[in-house]
């Protein structure tokens, strides 16, 4: 049966991320396929924007759940990132024609997943992922907030434009010049937008789905940027700890792939107004419904 109140809701959302984040777990620190850190990593983010959107309406007794979500997403984002790392330097490296000169560097990227995916490891052994897991497998005894119960209609028009308003915020000035962290702000809030409409869609059918494309290509844009940015610090983190050991053809490789980011980005933020422009206008079309 369909939930009727947001705690409903938030309480079945929970339950099937919960299910995800118990099935990719197990198997995300198989190094061969990093998939299910991903998986796992999407399954928390999730959890926690659920957290976060519903807060309201849940009780007293979950909220500290948010903490240890956080503590574990760090754990899988620090091996999760080095994966993104890994497969745009290969994108990269065959884009530019610089594959062999750029292996050095792509060892070394290696070398910092293996102890990211070491220290997950320990993460995952540890008493408190434990006690996170048990609590996941419990989503079904919490109780509702009772008092803060309310249709779920009106619950979800709430909730959708406060979320569509704090992407404007961040969004709406956003131009080539704009600080790197503006970008990335908006990432945010882009990103817990697409996350609350995925709550609510049934309700709103092709318009809600319309935003959710069109918010999830914002989020991608701006990941890409983001993405570009950590590549450059993690060169210059390179650079200046253990590239002086490497070929003299892998420091100027690393050169030529800054700039090419640095280029790449410059596209991206001339980009990202148009981009949100389509998020704007989605908008338009759920908000008759609300």
């Amino acid at each position: 049966m369909a939930p009727s109140t947001g705690s409903a809701l938030a309480r079945q959302v929970l339950r099937q991320h919960a299910t995800a984040f118990a099935e990719h777990a197990p198997q995300a620190l198989d190094s061969n396929d990093p998939e299910h850190v991903h998986q796992t990593r999407v399954a928390t983010r999730r959890l926690r924007a659920a957290l976060r959107v519903f807060d309201d309406v849940l009780p007293l007794e979950i909220k500290g759940l948010s903490d240890e979500l956080q503590w574990i997403a760090a754990q899988l984002g620090s091996v999760r990132d080095l994966d993104v790392q890994l497969e745009r330097l290969r994108g990269n490296a065959l884009e530019l024609g610089l594959t062999n000169p750029l292996v050095p560097y792509g060892a070394w990227l290696e070398d910092l997943r293996q102890r990211a995916l070491a220290a997950l490891n320990n993460a995952f052994q540890s008493q408190r992922f434990i006690e996170l897991t048990a609590r996941l497998r419990h989503l079904d005894d919490i109780s509702s907030n009772a008092s803060a119960e309310r249709p779920l209609k009106d619950d979800a028009a709430q909730r959708l434009r406060a979320a569509f308003r704090r992407l404007r915020k961040r969004a709406e000035g956003l131009g080539p010049r704009s600080p790197t962290v503006e970008f990335h702000q908006a990432r945010i809030r882009a990103k817990r937008l697409r996350y609350t409409t995925e709550f609510f869609a049934y309700l709103y059918g092709k318009p809600a789905q319309r935003l959710i494309v069109t918010s999830t290509a914002l989020q991608d844009l701006l990941g890409d940027h983001q993405d570009g940015v950590v590549s450059g610090q993690r060169i210059q983190e390179a650079v200046h700890t253990v590239a002086g050991t490497w070929p003299a053809d892998t420091s100027l490789a690393l050169g030529r792939v800054v700039q090419w980011e640095a280029q790449h980005g410059a596209r991206l933020r001339r980009r990202a107004k148009s981009t949100y422009r389509e998020v704007e206008d989605a908008w338009k079309r759920v908000r008759p419904a609300l």
